[in-house]
């Protein structure tokens, strides 16, 4: 059984680290399919699967997405970095930055789909294990999904080994998670054991079923579907952490091992205040700005923008990163509200003052300020302070180029883009990613660019 058990590991470290190649050889010739029709192989899968996302898809959704919506500068001499920082029509899909995250985010919802094409096969004696897998791999295919929705205008649904996948409307793939996160649920309500497996499996500590909730109502914000967001940010225990783990050995933290640790080569730094400008740049006492930025007095690569080392959830190797804040659920609430009009401002602001005055925050977000003294009457004034607090609360999470799309969907209308010095101040650069040349070298489904 050890022997066995070392072989799936093996496989495992096969799939999630060589993934582009075809074939893997093993000693004992245990074929892929042979290790996910093995029961005692899936706790293994599903660490697999996960240990691939933290280290390697949740930086690039950091990185790349961070340049895009200005939270970082530029450290670099190579042309990923600055492509970003620059974006607009001229941002190609040779980018490494964007490319890397959109095949490794494929990379990991393909091991969730082989989970749930095999594992009905599977022999296990525990129904709750069963539920437990699949229900794990769907809210897996569902995140991977969602992130490609958030940064691209259309997606892929599913692998396809032969690369012709089929491409559809980010609305459909938004959808289609929405679909396979309901369906993760029914499954831990069906078997109540199933949630503690992966509770105890994947983290040190994890809350699955609030995990579930809250990118559910991060999808159903995102489609304006405004009840439905309010009611699975509400589901939310806002006193429970649920995080992605490290050891600090090898398996590090990917912002300490990209920005913080000595021996990195720094590509990217914060900017000063968050990167925030104008009336958006956080308020004197704030504390989630001392949280987030070591200000230190720094330049970026050009010599223009003040730069600071990074807090927050990188400063140790070991540090976990959370995989959803308890401040964007109240945020998530707040613009449930506000959208909804009407006498829901009044709520929506009750909701926006909790997060400005919170100091108890499971992972210290707190931002310790007075209650908002703005027009409680006017709507866009209240959304304005809401995607204020949704910057700051959120920063390096990989979420504030989305939200400013849905927030200021035109805001790049009319921009010149022959203007370098302006697009560097941009608070977005680009509406949506182009497609990576290797997609589309290999797919002829890949669609059209977007204009920028």
């Amino acid at each position: 059984m050890k022997k066995m058990k070392k072989l799936i590991i093996l496989l495992i470290l096969g799939i999630t680290i060589q993934s582009c190649q075809k074939e893997f050889e093993f000693h004992n010739d245990t074929t892929e399919n042979a290790a996910f029709h093995a029961p005692e192989a899936y706790p293994g899968i599903i660490l697999g699967m996960t240990k691939t996302f933290t280290t390697n898809s949740l930086y690039r959704i950091i990185h790349g997405p961070g340049l895009t919506a200005r939270e970082f500068a530029n450290m670099s001499t190579y042309t990923t970095e600055p492509d970003l920082v620059t974006g607009g029509p001229q941002l190609t899909g040779d980018n490494a930055s964007f490319s890397s995250m959109w095949s490794s985010l494929h990379r990991s919802r393909g091991i969730a789909e082989k989970i749930l094409t095999y594992i009905d096969d599977v022999e296990f004696h525990d129904a709750d294990k069963v539920a437990a897998y699949k229900a794990y791999a769907k809210f897996f295919k569902a995140m991977t999904t969602g992130y490609m929705a958030q940064y691209w205008e259309k997606v892929t649904l599913k692998n396809d080994p032969d690369n012709k996948a089929e491409f559809v409307s980010r609305t459909n793939a938004l959808n289609e998670a929405i679909r396979l996160l309901d369906e993760a649920k029914s499954e831990l309500t069906a078997h109540p054991g199933a949630s503690s497996i992966i509770d105890n499996l994947v983290s040190f500590e994890f809350s699955f079923e609030n995990v579930i909730n809250a990118f559910k109502a991060r999808y159903e914000i995102e489609l304006g579907n405004y009840q439905e967001a309010y009611n699975a940010a509400d589901a939310v225990d806002l006193t429970a952490r649920s995080v992605w783990s490290y050891d600090g050995g090898s398996i590090k933290n990917p912002i300490y091992a990209n920005m913080v640790d000595p021996g990195a080569t720094l590509h990217i730094l914060p900017i000063d205040s968050l990167g925030l400008q104008g009336t958006k740049i956080p308020e004197l006492g704030d504390m989630r700005n001392d949280f987030y930025l070591d200000y230190v007095p720094l330049l970026n690569s050009d010599g223009d923008i003040p730069v600071d080392k990074v807090e927050g959830f990188g400063r140790l190797e070991a540090d976990p990163i959370p995989v959803y804040l308890p401040g964007e659920m109240l945020l998530i609430k707040a613009e449930a509200k506000a959208r909804m009009g009407g006498a829901n401002l009044a709520d929506a602001v009750v909701l926006l003052n909790e997060v400005r005055t919170k100091t108890t925050d499971v992972f210290n977000v707190n931002a310790g300020l007075a209650a908002w003294t703005g027009n409680a009457t006017d709507q866009t004034a209240v959304l304005d302070e809401i995607y204020k607090n949704y910057a700051i609360e959120l920063f390096m999470q990989g979420q504030r180029w989305p939200i400013h799309r849905r927030f200021y969907p035109n805001y790049l209308d009319n921009v010149d883009w022959t203007n370098m010095s302006l697009r560097k101040g941009l608070e977005r650069k680009n509406n949506f990613y182009p497609y990576p040349d290797s997609e589309r070298a290999n797919n002829p489904n890949c669609p059209a660019d977007p204009a920028y």
